[in-house]
């Protein structure tokens, strides 16, 4: 029997550099981030990991598509959580990350809605 390996044992609270996407995600009035998420081609687990802030993993087809929707750079997407740096060092560029609220699952948020609702709200 092949066992498959584990990528690694680094969970998000552990991280320094954190994906954050609520800042670009609200200020080009995404009201839906769900939906967003999954219509650019992200899949429901990596979706809500990233809205939930345990991202550890993003992928450059995941990366490229945020960059690419979200008109932005990938500095935009990623903040620091507890993380001394020397006073010049690049990485102080990045925003520090505030823990914020748990947004809804793309579960919970499409619960209960029909097909046809989904479709159109993916704008499909």
């Amino acid at each position: 029997m092949i066992r498959k390996k584990k990528r690694g044992t680094l969970k998000p609270n552990k991280s320094s550099i954190v994906l954050d996407l609520k800042n670009v995600l609200t200020a080009r009035g995404i009201i839906h981030p769900s939906a967003f998420l999954l219509k650019i081609g992200i899949n429901v687990n990596s979706a809500n990991k990233m809205l939930k802030g345990e991202a550890v993993q993003v992928n450059m087809k995941q990366l490229t598509a945020l960059c690419l929707n979200l008109n932005c750079t990938p500095n935009d997407l990623f903040a620091l959580r507890d993380m001394e740096l020397p006073q010049h060092h690049m990485l102080n560029q990045l925003e520090v990350h505030q823990a914020k609220a748990t947004e809804l699952t793309v579960k919970e948020w499409l619960a209960g809605k029909s097909v046809e609702e989904v479709r159109e709200l993916m704008g499909k």
